[in-house]
């Protein structure tokens, strides 16, 4: 959670030291005073203009979450497909890239609304692509079951009534570790989940 507030003040500060100087018709945080009443597209056309593709992607997953403070992205397909359509090649692998990875690397509960807005999966299937993926995040950030625990917790709490999707998420998880029993995470995150 602090990395994503870290990468959103960070993405944000970007923003804000590229935009040379301030003129009237700016915010105190370097965006034009307009910004907000944009459309979706314009938005991202304007930090298109200011930042690097990588940074245009963490921009986009970051405005949809609602982490930078008073700015907003309504609707993510509209937005990653404008800037997909506006990139050259080397930009463009550059930005799908970084959108991807970013997106991976996401809290469950995040991750979850970001497969939501991009329509990126059925919702009968968001649960149990979430659970097999998840194998991959613990491996990659080398998670302990306490850390599992918490994180299975806090993306309970984000299902909130949605019994079913958390049911899914579990079930897919243990398929995932009993497929990969035997490989290199700890033999106790395969006992304690994969039952």
């Amino acid at each position: 959670m602090k990395t994503t507030r870290l990468l959103a003040a960070g993405l944000l500060s970007g923003i804000i030291l590229l935009s040379c100087k301030k003129t009237p018709a700016e915010t105190s945080t370097g965006l034009p005073a307009d910004f907000n009443t944009r459309s979706d597209a314009a938005k991202v056309d304007y930090v298109m203009k200011h930042a690097s593709p990588d940074s245009v992607a963490r921009f986009v997953i970051n405005a949809t979450l609602g982490k930078l403070n008073n700015v907003r992205i309504d609707s993510l397909a509209l937005a990653a497909t404008h800037a997909y359509s506006h990139y050259n090649d080397s930009s463009l692998i550059v930005y799908s890239v970084a959108f991807d990875e970013y997106s991976a690397a996401l809290p469950l509960p995040d991750k979850m609304k970001i497969y939501v807005a991009a329509g990126k999966s059925v919702p009968q299937q968001l649960g149990y692509q979430l659970g097999l993926e998840y194998v991959s995040q613990i491996r990659e950030n080398r998670k302990t079951v306490g850390r599992v625990k918490e994180e299975m917790e806090e993306f309970r709490r984000a299902c909130a009534d949605d019994t079913v999707t958390y049911n899914r998420f579990v079930k897919g998880f243990q398929t995932a570790l009993k497929v990969d029993h035997g490989q290199d995470l700890p033999e106790e995150i395969y006992s304690t989940f994969a039952q």
